[in-house]
């Protein structure tokens, strides 16, 4: 095929496609019909001699000729934009769906400001938070992920760029009447109340403070796991349990639910909140201020 006869609207789809893992998903997201969208998806493969996605349970999965040509695709089509947005001289007619890799917690905290600023200076972007696990890491180049906002040395950054964005800590909440949680209880007491706690896998506890205190013989009950922060309140609020959590995010639930939250007795680790992102082989001005305005949103985030 020459390049005169290859219609580059099916890298479009292809992209749409790549990032939603749904034919229905990908036309929402472009604002087509379902059938235009499967018709041009006929098309690709055509015009790639190859199946491109292939149906694997309920998503579609890319084929490895998709999985190798996909960054080119994403660098046609940065550059592509690029030029259509010298064209016009303004970030407010670029069009773009941004995708955001971070913890749930992170989303409650930044999405508000971001639709807020977004509306004012690029009113024509909008954006996909999906979330960060552990089990994700190994992908991190995926390019379908434009930022990744997570806590630093916890992704391998080879080749990707980086940003610093605010410091927190962790603290442990619990119902504000419960008075088996306060400053100065021991360590033993501590451990032995029952806790909440992040996890991503079934049957294993990983996370910050269970690595740090498992260096120090110390082990706590932990009598629920699950890998959204966001769920702590609730269980909390309504029960004896206590959980371990961002402290800017337990600032925000204490005005919400009824609790309270202490330092914890024994020592747990700082959070360094960075964020990664892959360098374009060009200027990507949706990118750009995304990376800007989530520095700005965080700029004064003091713990």
């Amino acid at each position: 095929m020459q390049l005169r006869d290859f219609d580059i609207n099916l890298l479009v789809i292809m992209e749409a496609i790549w990032t939603n893992r749904n034919v229905s998903l990908a036309a929402r997201s472009l604002n087509l019909a379902q059938s235009t969208v499967s018709a041009a998806l006929n098309r690709l493969r055509q015009s790639l001699n190859d199946e491109v996605f292939i149906w694997s349970g309920n998503i579609m999965s890319p084929t490895p000729l998709a999985e190798q040509v996909m960054p080119d695709v994403i660098s046609i089509l940065n550059g592509t934009r690029l030029l259509l947005d010298k064209s016009e001289g303004k970030l407010a007619s670029v069009e773009r769906r941004l995708a955001i890799a971070t913890a749930d917690y992170v989303t409650a905290l930044l999405g508000a400001d971001l639709i807020t600023i977004a509306q004012k200076e690029a009113p024509n972007l909008s954006f996909d938070f999906v979330d960060m696990k552990p089990q994700a890491i190994n992908r991190s180049t995926r390019p379908d992920v434009d930022l990744f906002i997570i806590p630093e040395a916890a992704l391998r950054v080879g080749g990707l760029r980086k940003a610093s964005l605010y410091s927190d800590t962790y603290v442990c909440i619990g119902a504000s009447d419960n008075d088996t949680l306060h400053e100065g209880m021991n360590w033993d007491d501590f451990l032995n109340l029952p806790h909440v706690g992040y996890s991503a896998f079934p049957r294993v506890i990983f996370n910050h403070e269970s690595m740090m205190w498992d260096d120090l013989g110390a082990e706590a009950n932990y009598r629920l796991t699950m890998a959204n922060y966001l769920t702590f309140p609730r269980i909390v609020a309504n029960s004896k349990a206590v959980a371990i959590i961002p402290k800017r995010l337990a600032m925000m639930l204490t005005g919400q639910w009824n609790l309270k939250y202490i330092i914890p007795p024994l020592p747990v680790p700082d959070l360094h909140i960075v964020a990664y992102w892959k360098p374009a082989p060009m200027q990507d001005p949706a990118l750009n201020w995304l990376i800007d305005a989530v520095k700005r949103i965080t700029s004064d985030w003091v713990v």
